[in-house]
């Protein structure tokens, strides 16, 4: 799992905001508090991992951080998806593909998806794989 629950929990929120919305770690707080206790120096830590993790854009004005998502819900997704396949193919290359194909043929519609991303990722490596590792120029 890339986030803890916790954590998607918090992007949860901040991704239901709109679009370039910055929000305060009271604003999630508040809004979190209504479905479960929680400290507010939880949120605000949390965030504050969230941010140096990346996932997160943070900014400081006057005494109150605020923060903002650096990719959309559905790019974040896309990417750790990319990722774990990526991971998977390198370590686990048949069983890996023999599942894509399994889950795309009982999913009507998805071949051509599963497909794009296996090339995706082929692609990336052989683009990673044909550059000089840094440290050999």
């Amino acid at each position: 799992m890339v986030l803890g629950d916790l954590e998607a929990e918090i992007m949860d929120v901040i991704w239901r905001q709109p679009e370039g919305t910055w929000c305060t770690v009271r604003d999630v707080y508040e809004t979190i508090l209504v479905e479960r206790h929680i400290a507010y120096t939880t949120v605000m830590n949390t965030m504050t991992r969230l941010a140096k993790k990346g996932v997160l854009e943070s900014v400081q004005r006057d005494q109150a951080y605020l923060y903002r998502p650096r990719q959309s819900r559905e790019t974040f997704i896309s990417g750790v998806v990319g990722h774990v396949l990526e991971r998977l193919l390198v370590q686990f290359a048949g069983p890996t593909q023999a599942a894509l194909s399994n889950y795309a043929g009982k999913h009507e519609g998805q071949e051509e998806k599963v497909k794009q991303i296996l090339d995706e990722i082929a692609h990336r490596r052989a683009s990673n794989n044909s550059q000089p590792e840094e440290g050999s120029r």
